[in-house]
């Protein structure tokens, strides 16, 4: 079916709303880890970018030479400064060109360098803002708030591993995806839960500035194989969302933590999401080798059933020329999500309670 010119006006207008929305804010790029001795390229909201690491510290530019636009991730690093792998010109932290060889005498120009890109390191990940930047003065903000925090990272009462998966599908329908409890009982049949054995749970919505986060209570239990294996007294569970893209299930029980998963998503393009999940545990009396290996079979299945059923919808999408979602009450998560990424902000917190049959 060909794509009538309303949807692509439609899924274009979409787009730019999003991506518009999105550079307000600090990207999620990747673990600082992966960050090492060479520059590494990526791409975030369609714009290429190279990585490296200095004595001062972790910068980002674009992606192109000023020369002859050959990407820069293709060099090397050289002396605390990036050589461009074409003609070797190179370029300093904040993307000023200090040397081109075969000049005996060189003064450099603005035409010269390579443009900057606000960079953050925090809590084990690096963060982007494509909203500013400025060459020697840093980002220009005006009241941007710093990277998500994810302290969880750096406590020693958890251990954390992270897995690196990716998603053919938009940035809303693979959030809404991970914090949907009403898909479990057939996209992760057995798994997580069973349609059979539903019970009535208490859910309270509550948002707030960026963000937006619903706590579900009276559940005795999942009746998949998960919840039998790895949890017993189960008393709450979290599905929470915090601009630009990272969303959060958390299980607890009367001892506290019992497993959290962060999903942190780099929005590479409109329809397509790099994904970092952050897998964090309570530090216990078995190894934490050992609860890795036990429990990674399982979640990696649950998180390759997500990823089938979100591709197989973009495509479904995409065969039918765009969006034509019909929902009901029990689709808590969505209608926020789409605020959100719309350019919502809850200054005052709002909240409501609701009951759903899970």
């Amino acid at each position: 079916m060909n794509l009538t010119r309303n949807d692509v006006c439609q899924t274009d207008a979409e787009k730019e709303v999003l991506y518009a929305e999105l550079k307000k804010h600090w990207l999620p790029l990747c673990p600082s880890r992966d960050l090492k001795r060479k520059p590494l390229g990526l791409t975030v909201l369609d714009v290429p970018l190279v990585l490296f690491r200095t004595e001062e510290g972790a910068h980002a530019l674009l992606d192109r030479c000023p020369h002859r636009n050959v990407p820069l991730s293709g060099g090397r690093l050289k002396a605390g400064k990036l050589v461009c792998p074409y003609h070797g010109w190179e370029f300093d932290g904040t993307g000023a060109c200090t040397r081109v060889p075969g000049l005996c005498t060189f003064k450099p120009g603005p035409h010269h360098d390579a443009s900057p890109v606000a960079l953050r390191e925090r809590d084990g990940f690096l963060w982007a803002r494509l909203g500013g930047g400025a060459r020697s003065g840093g980002p220009q903000e005006v009241s941007v708030p710093e990277p998500l925090a994810l302290p969880f990272m750096n406590n020693p009462e958890y251990y954390s591993f992270v897995w690196k998966t990716a998603v053919r599908g938009s940035l809303l329908n693979a959030a809404e995806n991970l914090l949907d409890a009403t898909h479990t009982h057939y996209v992760h049949a057995g798994l997580i839960r069973t349609d059979s054995g539903r019970q009535t749970v208490n859910a309270r919505i509550r948002a707030e500035g960026t963000a937006v986060e619903i706590e579900y209570t009276g559940e005795s239990g999942q009746a998949g194989l998960i919840s039998r294996l790895f949890e017993r007294d189960r008393q709450r569970s979290f599905g929470r969302f915090y601009m630009p893209g990272v969303a959060q299930i958390e299980y607890s029980s009367a001892k506290g933590l019992t497993l959290l998963i962060t999903a942190v998503m780099r929005p590479t393009s409109f329809a397509y999401q790099d994904i970092y999940a952050v897998i964090t545990m309570k530090r216990g009396r078995f190894t934490n080798g050992l609860k890795k290996r036990v429990l990674t079979p399982f979640l990696k299945k649950a998180l390759n059933q997500d990823i089938a059923i979100v591709e197989t919808q973009q495509r479904t999408i995409e065969r039918w020329g765009g969006e034509s979602f019909h929902s009901t009450q029990a689709d808590l998560i969505r209608p926020y999500l789409e605020q959100l990424m719309k350019g919502k902000v809850y200054d005052t917190p709002f909240e409501k309670k609701v009951h759903l049959f899970v």
